[in-house]
């Protein structure tokens, strides 16, 4: 048996691609992010609402921020490793 769902005497929240969009909690401090973000409202502005559009406009700045921190990463790691082994021949043991 299929019921009718019930009217609760709400209307139902209609929200906008756009709304999503600007919703989305980024931290203070994530400018990138913001960057992407603003990007894809500019975007949504212009006409390209769709959230499918938008979930692939928003992909390849993604794919790039990523890669920017992977190497970033990378390059962190390496350096860490650098000081760890100058700080070990400082204090008179090798790593």
């Amino acid at each position: 048996m299929v019921t009718e769902p019930e009217f609760d005497g709400h209307e139902p929240m209609v929200t906008s691609t756009a709304e999503i969009v600007a919703g989305w909690p980024l931290p203070q401090g994530a400018y990138l992010a913001d960057t992407i973000r603003r990007g894809l409202l500019a975007s949504i502005g212009t006409g390209y609402d769709d959230p499918q559009v938008v979930a692939d406009l928003a992909v390849g700045p993604l794919v790039i921020a990523l890669a920017r921190m992977e190497v970033d990463l990378a390059d962190a790691r390496r350096r860490i490793e650098e000081l760890e082994h100058t700080l070990g021949l400082r204090n008179g043991h090798e790593r």
